[in-house]
């Protein structure tokens, strides 16, 4: 066995995908963040302060709506972002990161660069 692979020492998997897997069990560990937490969280990041529609977010990450709301609801319970509806249309859902969103991300993803780079150092 080695510590590549514990489950199967014969059959590698693609490095990438070992390390995506590394991370959805390192992050919850550390940041009690799922790898998809993370995603949402990032996509909000990229937005730079401003809302985003659910509906965008969704076809985004391309996940179903039921999934998007799932998740939505407990990063909101956690107190990572805020969602709303908007002024002139109330059907139309949109979400801010708020500031300890924005911590919890920049947290997370500086842990998941120093695994990146400890795991694809050649």
């Amino acid at each position: 066995m080695t510590d590549r692979d514990p489950v199967d020492a014969t059959r590698q998997p693609p490095p990438v995908l070992y390390d995506l897997a590394l991370l959805q069990g390192e992050l919850p560990a550390r940041h009690r963040l799922s790898l998809y937490d993370c995603l949402i969280l990032g996509a909000l990041a990229g937005a730079e302060g401003r809302a985003v529609p659910v509906v965008r977010l969704t076809a985004f990450l391309r996940e179903p709506a039921t999934r998007m709301s799932s998740q939505l609801k407990g990063l909101e319970a956690a107190g990572l972002i805020e969602r709303h509806r908007r002024d002139r249309d109330h059907r139309r859902v949109e979400v801010t990161l708020t500031d300890a969103g924005r911590a919890a991300f920049a947290d997370a993803e500086r842990t998941a660069r120093e695994l990146l780079r400890a795991h694809l150092a050649p």
